[in-house]
């Protein structure tokens, strides 16, 4: 186990939350609402060539898979998908969906 139980538990309740509020987005958006600023607040405004749902459900799996690999106490979990470096504990309790390392976050 990488982390101890109360730190997995703290930052799979911030997998979640994240999670909640990218679902959110989604239905509005399904819905027909404008959410642009909810889109540039989660920071998936950049992602060019995508709908707006579209770039909401690519962030919903990404989660998905976070959350299965807390869950799974998989060891990739807080490693960099690119270059597997440990992303460090206080990137993850800001961005416990982290997946990728300040080098390779343009990737």
């Amino acid at each position: 186990m990488r982390f101890a139980s109360h730190v997995t538990a703290h930052l799979r309740r911030g997998i979640m939350q994240r999670g909640q509020a990218l679902a959110a987005i989604l239905a509005d958006l399904l819905a027909g609402k404008d959410k642009r600023g909810a889109l540039a607040a989660v920071g998936l405004d950049s992602k060019p060539g995508l709908r707006p749902e579209e770039k909401v459900r690519a962030a919903l799996d990404a989660i998905e898979a976070r959350r299965k690999m807390i869950d799974a106490d998989d060891d990739r979990y807080g490693r960099c998908d690119v270059c597997g470096d440990d992303l460090g504990l206080p990137a993850l309790g800001e961005m416990p969906w982290a997946d990728r390392c300040q080098k390779h976050l343009r990737d």
